[in-house]
Protein backbone atom coordinates (compact mmCIF):
# COMPACT_ATOMS: atom_id res chain seq x y z
CA UNK A 1 0.00 0.00 0.00
CA UNK A 2 1.13 3.13 -0.63
CA UNK A 3 2.21 5.77 2.17
CA UNK A 4 -0.40 8.05 1.72
CA UNK A 5 -3.32 9.20 3.46
CA UNK A 6 -7.19 10.20 2.68
CA UNK A 7 -8.34 13.23 4.22
CA UNK A 8 -11.63 11.60 6.25
CA UNK A 9 -13.06 14.69 6.46
CA UNK A 10 -13.57 15.06 3.17
CA UNK A 11 -15.14 11.63 3.00
CA UNK A 12 -18.83 10.20 4.85
CA UNK A 13 -19.38 6.92 2.41
CA UNK A 14 -17.53 4.09 1.32
CA UNK A 15 -19.03 1.74 -0.98
CA UNK A 16 -17.30 -1.49 -1.77
CA UNK A 17 -17.79 -4.28 -3.82
CA UNK A 18 -19.29 -7.66 -2.60
CA UNK A 19 -17.47 -10.70 -4.37
CA UNK A 20 -13.71 -10.94 -3.96
CA UNK A 21 -13.74 -7.64 -2.34
CA UNK A 22 -15.68 -8.52 1.06
CA UNK A 23 -15.92 -11.98 0.93
CA UNK A 24 -13.70 -14.92 -1.32
CA UNK A 25 -15.76 -15.62 -4.16
CA UNK A 26 -13.28 -17.37 -6.42
CA UNK A 27 -12.58 -19.93 -4.41
CA UNK A 28 -16.16 -20.99 -2.83
CA UNK A 29 -17.22 -21.00 -6.58
CA UNK A 30 -14.01 -23.07 -6.91
CA UNK A 31 -14.50 -25.74 -3.80
CA UNK A 32 -18.36 -25.99 -5.29
CA UNK A 33 -17.16 -27.19 -8.18
CA UNK A 34 -14.52 -29.84 -6.75
CA UNK A 35 -18.16 -30.98 -5.38
CA UNK A 36 -20.03 -31.62 -8.12
CA UNK A 37 -17.18 -33.45 -9.84
CA UNK A 38 -16.74 -35.66 -6.71
CA UNK A 39 -20.74 -36.51 -6.46
CA UNK A 40 -20.51 -37.24 -10.49
CA UNK A 41 -17.99 -39.73 -10.18
CA UNK A 42 -16.62 -38.18 -13.25
CA UNK A 43 -15.44 -35.34 -15.19
CA UNK A 44 -12.94 -32.39 -13.89
CA UNK A 45 -13.60 -29.34 -11.50
CA UNK A 46 -11.63 -26.85 -13.58
CA UNK A 47 -13.18 -27.99 -16.95
CA UNK A 48 -16.54 -27.50 -15.22
CA UNK A 49 -15.15 -24.21 -13.57
CA UNK A 50 -13.54 -22.75 -16.81
CA UNK A 51 -17.49 -22.96 -18.33
CA UNK A 52 -18.80 -20.55 -16.26
CA UNK A 53 -15.75 -18.10 -17.59
CA UNK A 54 -17.28 -18.58 -21.23
CA UNK A 55 -19.98 -15.74 -20.48
CA UNK A 56 -22.61 -17.49 -22.55
CA UNK A 57 -25.02 -17.75 -19.89
CA UNK A 58 -23.36 -15.47 -17.31
CA UNK A 59 -20.90 -16.00 -14.64
CA UNK A 60 -23.78 -17.80 -12.16
CA UNK A 61 -25.89 -19.04 -14.04
CA UNK A 62 -27.15 -22.83 -14.10
CA UNK A 63 -26.51 -22.87 -17.70
CA UNK A 64 -23.21 -23.58 -17.66
CA UNK A 65 -23.45 -26.46 -15.70
CA UNK A 66 -26.07 -28.07 -18.03
CA UNK A 67 -23.72 -27.32 -20.79
CA UNK A 68 -20.46 -29.57 -19.00
CA UNK A 69 -22.53 -32.00 -18.54
CA UNK A 70 -24.09 -32.10 -21.89
CA UNK A 71 -20.39 -31.62 -23.31
CA UNK A 72 -19.18 -34.95 -21.05
CA UNK A 73 -21.87 -36.96 -21.72
CA UNK A 74 -23.84 -37.33 -18.59
CA UNK A 75 -27.38 -36.78 -19.47
CA UNK A 76 -30.87 -36.49 -17.33
CA UNK A 77 -32.49 -33.85 -15.44
CA UNK A 78 -31.83 -35.95 -11.96
CA UNK A 79 -28.36 -35.26 -12.48
CA UNK A 80 -28.50 -31.95 -13.58
CA UNK A 81 -31.03 -30.39 -10.54
CA UNK A 82 -28.70 -32.44 -8.15
CA UNK A 83 -25.32 -30.99 -9.71
CA UNK A 84 -27.02 -27.43 -9.17
CA UNK A 85 -28.44 -27.87 -5.89
CA UNK A 86 -24.87 -29.43 -4.77
CA UNK A 87 -23.47 -26.39 -6.40
CA UNK A 88 -25.01 -24.28 -4.59
CA UNK A 89 -25.04 -25.48 -1.01
CA UNK A 90 -21.30 -25.91 -1.38
CA UNK A 91 -20.81 -22.31 -3.06
CA UNK A 92 -23.04 -20.60 0.00
CA UNK A 93 -21.51 -22.76 2.55
CA UNK A 94 -17.83 -22.35 1.77
CA UNK A 95 -17.96 -18.29 1.56
CA UNK A 96 -16.05 -16.46 3.88
CA UNK A 97 -14.95 -13.00 4.42
CA UNK A 98 -11.42 -12.02 4.06
CA UNK A 99 -9.31 -11.45 7.09
CA UNK A 100 -9.58 -8.15 8.62
CA UNK A 101 -13.05 -7.49 6.79
CA UNK A 102 -14.90 -7.43 9.84
CA UNK A 103 -12.62 -5.38 12.00
CA UNK A 104 -12.09 -3.28 9.45
CA UNK A 105 -16.05 -2.52 8.59
CA UNK A 106 -16.65 -1.89 11.74
CA UNK A 107 -13.80 0.31 12.55
CA UNK A 108 -15.19 2.23 9.28
CA UNK A 109 -18.81 2.59 10.84
CA UNK A 110 -17.26 3.47 14.13
CA UNK A 111 -15.50 6.67 12.84
CA UNK A 112 -19.25 7.57 11.39
CA UNK A 113 -18.75 6.80 7.80
CA UNK A 114 -21.51 5.33 5.87
CA UNK A 115 -21.17 2.10 4.52
CA UNK A 116 -22.68 0.39 0.90
CA UNK A 117 -22.55 -2.12 -1.38
CA UNK A 118 -22.75 -2.32 -4.81
CA UNK A 119 -22.72 -6.02 -6.43
CA UNK A 120 -23.94 -7.68 -9.65
CA UNK A 121 -24.78 -10.56 -8.06
CA UNK A 122 -28.67 -10.57 -7.56
CA UNK A 123 -30.14 -9.61 -4.30
CA UNK A 124 -31.07 -13.25 -3.11
CA UNK A 125 -27.91 -13.95 -3.23
CA UNK A 126 -25.75 -10.70 -1.94
CA UNK A 127 -27.93 -11.14 1.12
CA UNK A 128 -27.12 -14.69 1.83
CA UNK A 129 -23.34 -14.72 1.49
CA UNK A 130 -23.59 -11.13 3.25
CA UNK A 131 -25.59 -12.99 6.10
CA UNK A 132 -23.25 -16.09 5.90
CA UNK A 133 -20.14 -13.92 6.18
CA UNK A 134 -21.75 -11.75 9.17
CA UNK A 135 -21.20 -8.58 7.03
CA UNK A 136 -24.99 -7.84 6.62
CA UNK A 137 -24.91 -5.88 9.97
CA UNK A 138 -22.64 -3.20 8.30
CA UNK A 139 -24.04 -1.78 5.12
CA UNK A 140 -27.14 0.46 4.86
CA UNK A 141 -27.65 0.22 1.53
CA UNK A 142 -27.01 -3.20 -1.06
CA UNK A 143 -27.25 -2.42 -4.64
CA UNK A 144 -27.77 -5.43 -7.65
CA UNK A 145 -28.40 -5.31 -11.02
CA UNK A 146 -32.36 -6.63 -10.26
CA UNK A 147 -32.68 -3.54 -8.57
CA UNK A 148 -30.95 -1.08 -10.60
CA UNK A 149 -31.72 -2.65 -13.98
CA UNK A 150 -27.97 -2.52 -15.11
CA UNK A 151 -24.86 -4.38 -14.44
CA UNK A 152 -21.40 -3.05 -13.92
CA UNK A 153 -19.32 -1.60 -15.27
CA UNK A 154 -22.50 0.51 -16.31
CA UNK A 155 -22.59 3.53 -13.62
CA UNK A 156 -26.20 2.73 -12.44
CA UNK A 157 -25.99 0.95 -9.39
CA UNK A 158 -23.44 3.18 -8.43
CA UNK A 159 -25.81 6.40 -8.74
CA UNK A 160 -28.51 4.11 -7.54
CA UNK A 161 -26.42 3.51 -4.62
CA UNK A 162 -25.36 7.56 -4.20
CA UNK A 163 -29.08 8.45 -4.09
CA UNK A 164 -29.75 5.60 -1.55
CA UNK A 165 -27.05 6.81 1.20
CA UNK A 166 -27.67 10.67 0.43
CA UNK A 167 -24.30 11.34 -0.76
CA UNK A 168 -22.44 13.03 -3.50
CA UNK A 169 -19.36 10.94 -5.65
CA UNK A 170 -16.97 13.18 -4.38
CA UNK A 171 -17.28 12.32 -0.87
CA UNK A 172 -17.73 8.80 -1.25
CA UNK A 173 -14.54 6.38 -1.51
CA UNK A 174 -15.68 2.95 -3.65
CA UNK A 175 -13.39 -0.13 -3.05
CA UNK A 176 -13.80 -3.03 -5.52
CA UNK A 177 -11.30 -5.97 -6.73
CA UNK A 178 -11.85 -5.14 -10.49
CA UNK A 179 -10.25 -2.59 -12.51
CA UNK A 180 -12.95 -2.58 -15.25
CA UNK A 181 -15.87 -3.20 -13.39
CA UNK A 182 -15.56 -1.61 -10.33
CA UNK A 183 -12.31 1.17 -10.45
CA UNK A 184 -13.10 2.76 -13.63
CA UNK A 185 -16.68 3.47 -13.51
CA UNK A 186 -16.37 4.76 -9.95
CA UNK A 187 -13.58 6.73 -11.47
CA UNK A 188 -15.78 8.81 -14.09
CA UNK A 189 -18.12 9.56 -11.80
CA UNK A 190 -15.59 11.52 -9.37
CA UNK A 191 -15.33 8.85 -6.28
CA UNK A 192 -11.77 8.15 -5.02
CA UNK A 193 -10.94 4.49 -5.99
CA UNK A 194 -9.27 2.31 -3.48
CA UNK A 195 -8.40 -1.45 -6.34
CA UNK A 196 -8.60 -4.12 -3.67
CA UNK A 197 -5.61 -5.71 -5.14
CA UNK A 198 -5.82 -9.14 -3.02
CA UNK A 199 -9.05 -10.08 -4.58
CA UNK A 200 -8.57 -9.38 -8.26
CA UNK A 201 -8.38 -12.38 -10.22
CA UNK A 202 -7.52 -10.46 -13.16
CA UNK A 203 -4.23 -9.10 -13.40
CA UNK A 204 -4.12 -8.67 -16.87
CA UNK A 205 -7.33 -6.26 -16.60
CA UNK A 206 -4.75 -4.22 -13.92
CA UNK A 207 -1.64 -4.75 -16.40
CA UNK A 208 -3.61 -2.99 -19.36
CA UNK A 209 -5.47 -0.48 -17.78
CA UNK A 210 -4.49 3.58 -17.39
CA UNK A 211 -6.41 4.59 -14.76
CA UNK A 212 -4.87 5.56 -11.90
CA UNK A 213 -5.91 4.52 -8.31
CA UNK A 214 -5.29 3.69 -4.77
CA UNK A 215 -4.30 -0.04 -3.95
CA UNK A 216 -4.14 -1.97 -0.87
CA UNK A 217 -3.36 -5.47 -0.60
CA UNK A 218 -4.99 -6.23 3.05
CA UNK A 219 -8.28 -5.62 3.66
CA UNK A 220 -6.85 -4.01 6.77
CA UNK A 221 -5.06 -1.26 5.07
CA UNK A 222 -8.41 0.81 4.89
CA UNK A 223 -7.83 1.29 8.44
CA UNK A 224 -4.87 3.49 8.12
CA UNK A 225 -5.58 4.60 4.68
CA UNK A 226 -8.83 5.96 5.28
CA UNK A 227 -9.04 6.78 9.11
CA UNK A 228 -5.48 7.06 9.57
CA UNK A 229 -5.14 4.73 12.03
CA UNK A 230 -3.24 1.53 12.63
CA UNK A 231 -5.31 -1.86 12.00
Amino acid sequence: MQDFLLRDDLFDTVIFDLDNTLVDFINAKRQACNAVIESLGCGDSADLFSYFLRMRHGFEDYGNIFDYLSDIGVNGSASYLRSCTIYEDVKLQTIQPYEGVGETLSALRSDGLRLGVVTDADSDHAEKRLKKANLSKFFEVVITPDMSGRRKPNPDSFLMALDSLRTDPFHTICVGDSIRRDIEPAKRLGMCTIHAAYGDWHPEETKESSVRTLRIHHPEDLIRLVLGKKD
